[in-house]
């Protein structure tokens, strides 16, 4: 039986992020009720989406590490439940995303464009960890192999698991092995990376930090900007306290080389995983959870000191950007309307629609021109980008070229790597730079036109609403929601994807040998004809998928364009619906015949007063002592 939640992770506790959570919701809810009465459903409609949106945030462990280290169990460990099949042979692992939710769920998204498929948990285990077949066996051979192939077409598992830390707003990836001898399978490790709150690298005592988790750390994890990197020295009771000791201290010496002041945490993860699998049936007894207590601490301070701030900013914003636009809209408008004459205010308000028809088609026009300017800038940075990815694969295939060492997987690789990384990082930094300048630019260069759009708007109501109060906010369209956010997440933070054939040349190189030395093949003279061969399905790999990766590129840079903007056009409508709002509103507290005008008067100052001490809460940050 899987323990409470309460008894197993006690060192994993976020209160004060919850404390803060609930704190924002309290008053984002007071402000949707305010804006209710003052009929301002746009606006109350909105607060309730970024309510939805804050409760949907969460904090994301990505967890990395070459085969044999024990990252499952580490998982597992997390967890308090036996949930992730462990020594997993490394054709049999997918990406993993582990999150809270009501009852326990696992779901498959695959790379072919086929429908997510829910699946039992026995499915789960038979797909990522099928039985060994045996030798002679060719019907367990097929079954085998099929399952492979299925493996194969897989981009993620995604498993909903209550009662545990992922309950406190915690995601948690459990990536394939950095020495993956799949390079789509790889590439999806490392494009997770640059989205990770934090990454938990999982190291050996049995063999800390080798040259090509050095190599991965500094080519492929510094490079991402991840905000904190945990060291996890598993395996630590398989050695004496001595022995643990000067290996945990030349180890972060190591470290040190490529991360300031390193922390490192030696756990034994498959100790901590027996201890709260079984602490249900053992509550009082002192149980030692292998290293994971001061792990977790750690893990949970950082969260709330560092990154709870950043994910809760965006709701503290908006509360307090709404209640100034209901102070100098909705409520100043009311005010203002308070003995006008009725029928006048009433027929100046019908007489807005056509006029505000007029304006969303100047609206169009400027939207299409931007649309044709982001078109000519796509096509400009594909052709960037096919000449940069030229150049990644001559660095791969030179690296071949100018190999003398033994014709080993490793050696190979590691060679390979060395070549192509330092080029394959420099061009993905810097198309990642210039296609989120070209993409931010465009909007720059169209602001003049967007902001005579906003002011004309603004004249239009002041003139018709006889003098009438109408608040638009200063700030330009947001596009936050889905244009240049978009395009940063997918094409930017993200942008690996972009580059799927291009990593993995271990991977690669394992494929052809096996991880075994071929010295067969140089005392038979065959070495050249060998890197010939090598020579081709390298040049495969990188050259014969360049089309596809600037097709996914396009692809990728329409769908920003696209969300963008949609994003403009329902800000500026809802610019125009919220300010016709008011002056309805306006009209029926007018035409309300049972208040008087000091009753309508003293309501205002009530709601003010309301709408001020939301404000205020919110600018103590929103986040209680």
């Amino acid at each position: 039986m899987q323990p409470a939640r309460g008894a197993s992770l006690n060192s994993f506790e976020l209160n004060r992020f919850r404390a803060w959570k609930n704190h924002i919701s309290t008053q984002l809810d007071l402000l949707a009720g305010i804006a209710g009465e003052l009929h301002a459903e746009p606006i109350a409609s909105e607060l309730e989406k970024t309510k939805r949106d804050m409760d949907a945030e969460s904090f994301r462990f990505v967890v990395v590490g070459e085969f044999s280290r024990g990252k499952s169990t580490v998982i597992n460990a997390l967890l308090a439940d036996r949930l992730l099949p462990a020594s997993v042979e490394p054709t049999t692992t997918v990406l993993t995303k582990i999150k809270g939710g009501a009852t326990r769920s696992f779901k498959l998204y695959y790379r072919d464009g086929r429908a997510d498929e829910n699946i039992s948990a026995e499915q789960f285990k038979t797909l990522v960890a099928p039985p060994e077949p045996a030798q002679r066996d060719k019907e367990q051979r097929r079954l085998y192999e099929q399952r492979q192939t299925e493996l194969r077409s897989l981009a993620m598992v995604e498993i909903t698991h209550p009662g545990s830390l992922c309950d406190e707003g915690v995601e948690i990836v459990d990536t394939p092995g950095t020495n993956d001898l799949d390079p789509l399978r790889e590439q999806i490790t490392y494009d997770y990376i640059p989205r990770a709150d934090a990454i938990l690298f999982v190291l050996t005592a049995r063999q800390a930090l080798t040259q090509s988790e050095s190599d991965f750390l500094q080519n492929r994890v510094l490079t991402s900007d991840v905000a904190r990197i945990f060291f996890l020295l598993n395996y630590a009771d398989t050695l004496s306290p001595v022995d643990l000791t000067t290996v945990q201290n030349k180890c972060v010496l190591d470290l040190a080389r490529f991360v300031s002041n390193p922390k490192l945490y030696p756990v034994s993860a498959k100790k901590a995983l027996a201890a709260r699998t079984s602490r249900s049936e053992n509550t009082s007894a002192a149980i030692d959870e292998g290293g994971f207590v001061e792990l977790e601490r750690a893990l949970a301070s950082f969260l709330e000191s560092e990154r709870a701030r950043a994910k809760l900013s965006r709701p503290v914003s908006r509360g307090i950007r709404v209640c100034e636009e209901l102070l100098a809209g909705p409520v100043a408008m009311a005010r203002s309307t308070i003995g006008l004459d009725i029928p006048e205010l009433r027929k100046r308000i019908d007489d807005l629609s056509p006029k505000i028809q007029i304006m969303q088609e100047r609206r169009n026009r400027t939207l299409t021109t931007l649309k044709l300017r982001l078109e000519s800038r796509k096509i400009a940075l594909a052709i960037r980008m096919r000449e940069g990815l030229y150049k990644v694969a001559d660095a791969a295939l030179n690296a071949v070229d100018g190999y003398d060492g033994p014709i080993s997987s490793e050696e190979l690789g590691r060679h390979i790597e060395a070549q192509v990384a330092p080029v394959q990082s420099e061009f993905q930094s810097t198309f990642k730079a210039e296609a989120a300048e070209a993409f931010s630019a465009e909007f720059t260069n169209i602001e003049g036109e967007l902001s005579s759009s906003q002011a004309d708007l603004q004249a239009l109501f002041e003139k018709d609403g006889a003098s009438v109060a109408i608040y638009f906010p200063s700030e330009q369209p947001t596009i936050d929601g889905g244009g240049l956010g978009t395009f940063l997440q997918i094409g930017g933070a993200g942008i690996g994807l972009l580059f799927l054939p291009f990593f993995a040349p271990l991977a690669l190189i394992a494929g052809w040998f096996g991880g075994a030395f071929t010295a067969d093949w140089i005392e038979q003279g065959a070495r050249r004809e060998k890197l010939g061969e090598i020579r081709n399905a390298v040049d495969e790999r990188y050259r014969g998928t360049i089309s596809d990766s600037v097709s996914h590129f396009e692809m990728t840079w329409q769908v920003a364009v696209q969300s963008a903007l949609k994003s403009l056009a329902a800000d500026f409508d809802r610019r125009c619906s919220e300010a016709r709002t008011a002056l309805e509103t306006a009209l029926a507290n007018l035409t309300n015949a049972s208040r008087t005008a000091s009753q309508l008067s003293a309501d205002m100052n009530g709601l003010e007063a309301r709408i001020l001490a939301v404000k205020q809460s919110l600018l103590n940050e929103g986040f209680p002592q």
